[in-house]
């Protein structure tokens, strides 16, 4: 058996609302039925922090999702 990787970047907003965290997630929830029904499964995720060039200070994360599927 053969696999194809794909792995992408998603980012979410930094401050949250209620409103906020409902499109942020019903986004997520998209993107992820998008690309299960495209054959892709997510097997991992990993956070990352972004920080500014000068200040150094965090400014957000945005997540990396790795997902495979049957070639």
């Amino acid at each position: 058996m053969q696999w194809q990787y794909h792995v992408e970047e998603f980012s979410m907003a930094d401050r949250w609302s209620n409103k906020k965290s409902v499109e942020e997630l019903e986004r997520f929830n998209k993107r992820l039925n998008q690309m299960g029904s495209e054959g892709w499964e997510m097997i991992s995720y990993e956070t990352v922090a972004l920080y500014g060039a000068f200040s150094q200070k965090l400014k957000g994360t945005t997540y990396l999702l790795f997902w495979k599927r049957q070639a």
